[in-house]
């Protein structure tokens, strides 16, 4: 499905349903990406795709952003499997962002691993804050924070851009989920 048939089956299902007013987690929609049932579904419909929410079965919108970014990034994101394994051993944390406290609660939404470039602009500014003597005190983390910060340099991206597509395949699971029988005829009838 391209972006623009997306938005038309956007437009058509939007009749039924306020997108507006959508509740970001919805157990029917999740479901649809927890068992990668995501034919339809624009970014999402490719085996390599599949296979990434099959692994990592998102649980909220913030989880569904960070998987279609990893999946989608510029540069191939190997950080993937690492977000994966981090889901199923809790704690983690690279020890060293562990003593930072603020860097440790900027990267919680993505399990510790820095994937956004908003991420990257409040650990820098987080550092900038810390007075003389705290750079001293951490000044081994605040060495590994930057050097994983030029490490990534490539790879972390925007969280507004991958937001927005992670809303779009939202909806449209959204729609598929619950109007099945409307979702399955207009996407033939736009994609044949």
């Amino acid at each position: 499905m391209t972006e623009q048939n997306a938005e038309q089956m956007l437009a058509f299902i939007g009749k039924m349903v306020d997108f507006e007013n959508l509740p970001l987690d919805d157990g029917k929609t999740f479901g649809l990406f927890q068992e990668a049932d995501t034919d339809g579904i624009f970014m999402m419909e490719s085996e390599w795709d599949k296979y990434d929410l099959l692994q990592v079965k998102p649980k909220s919108f913030d989880e569904l952003a960070a998987t279609i970014a990893m999946s989608h990034s510029v540069v191939l994101n190997p950080y993937l499997y690492t977000y994966i394994k981090i889901g199923y051993i809790n704690p983690f944390s690279y020890p060293r962002f562990k003593e930072l406290p603020r860097v440790k609660d900027i990267l919680s939404d993505t399990r510790g691993i820095l994937l956004w470039k908003e991420q990257k602009e409040d650990i820098l500014d987080c550092i900038g804050s810390l007075s003389e003597d705290d750079k001293e005190c951490y000044k081994m983390a605040i060495r590994i924070v930057l050097s994983e910060i030029e490490l990534r340099a490539k790879s972390i991206t925007s969280r507004a851009f991958f937001r927005k597509r992670a809303l779009l395949c939202y909806k449209l699971a959204y729609a598929k989920a619950h109007f099945p029988m409307e979702f399955e005829d207009y996407r033939k009838a736009l994609c044949g």
